[in-house]
């Protein structure tokens, strides 16, 4: 082994993902992957490339493999896993259209270290990922008091009001300490976070993005959330075109959690559960991804008014699995005569 070089291993997993259509092609988006080292351990995705399929490998035998970057909430380096899941890995189909596979993945053999937190795996096949919800002092005994984890109005830039849907906020973040840790939640102590495109221009540009204003000292109080994960909201993403390389898509906001429901409803807390009745989810049949090489783009996932550079959600409900529809609707348009519900603004 080469010096510096991280000893790999091949681990035993599960992986939820989505299959996605837009203007560029399908794409396999994985979500959060599962495994069991001394506990079960969820992992979430930074940065994935697209998906390499093979297509009877075995007789109606589909395989499938990502590269996939993760890190633990605040690691400054990734790791690059190879995860590879088969068509006959289905494990549990989800109502908004993901699906859960049993997968195994080449990694570090210290994997559990880049873990994003705990879990624990349901009866039915999910899993309750530990969460937590960072507020002031006053909002937490009001939580605490009323067993209600109230939502919120605000889009991801916390900028402005959304009228057709609230989010309750959750993080991997087990405190608030740093203002890189505010920024990693999309707020700043002077309301600004900067970010650069990613093109092949010779000078790229910058963009200086209005976020809630928040300081650490607002954050003290800590609310321990276990959430399924059926429940959370997909996150947006960004796609990043390197020249002379693959494209590869960057998760927005990783350590951001959120739950999606109708306008003034909230999570159920309860001996530090979070539940919600399932009729007042509020889901969208697509995520935004910006295009990192205009600030438009890079705007975009923090924004969510954009309904052009999305990816459409496939809802695999109808018994398909990713592999079947992927073989039968190949070559196909599967975005033109989608009209989506959009994220609406109250101003």
């Amino acid at each position: 082994m080469a010096l510096g070089e991280v000893p790999q291993d091949r681990h035993a997993g599960l992986v939820k993902l989505r299959l996605g259509h837009a203007d560029f092609g399908s794409i396999l988006i994985p979500e959060l992957m599962f495994v069991r080292r001394s506990g079960w351990r969820f992992y979430q995705p930074s940065f994935f490339g697209p998906p390499i399929l093979q297509f009877n490998v075995e007789p109606n035998i589909h395989v499938a493999r990502l590269s996939i970057d993760i890190g633990s909430p605040r690691a400054a380096d990734l790791t690059r896993l190879i995860v590879e899941f088969r068509s006959d890995g289905l494990v549990r189909r989800y109502d908004d259209g993901a699906q859960l596979y049993r997968c195994v993945i080449d990694g570090p053999k210290r994997l559990t270290r880049f873990a994003s937190g705990t879990c624990r795996q349901r009866d039915d096949e999910d899993f309750d990922l530990r969460l937590f919800h960072i507020t002031n002092p006053k909002a937490f005994a009001g939580i605490v008091g009323s067993k209600e984890l109230h939502s919120s109005r605000w889009n991801l830039q916390g900028t402005r009001e959304l009228s057709n849907v609230a989010y309750v906020y959750l993080t991997s973040l087990d405190a608030i300490k740093t203002e890189e840790d505010l920024r990693r939640i999309a707020m700043s102590s002077d309301g600004m976070i900067r970010f650069q495109t990613t093109s092949s221009r010779l000078r790229e540009e910058t963009l200086e993005l209005t976020v809630y204003r928040e300081n650490t000292t607002g954050r003290t109080a800590r609310l321990q959330v276990n959430v399924a994960s059926s429940l959370l909201a997909p996150p947006h993403l960004m796609i990043h075109r390197p020249l002379g390389d693959h494209a590869y898509y960057e998760v927005t906001g990783p350590e951001i959690y959120r739950v999606g429901v109708q306008p003034g409803a909230a999570l159920t807390y309860a001996n530090g559960v979070g539940t919600i009745d399932e009729a007042t989810l509020k889901r969208f049949e697509y995520v935004v991804v910006g295009d990192a090489s205009s600030v438009e783009g890079l705007a975009a996932p923090y924004d969510e008014e954009e309904t052009k550079q999305v990816v459409h959600v496939e809802n695999l409900d109808d018994g398909l699995d990713l592999f079947e529809f992927w073989q039968t609707n190949q070559n196909s348009d599967q975005v033109s005569s989608r009209r989506p519900e959009p994220r609406i603004f109250s101003t």
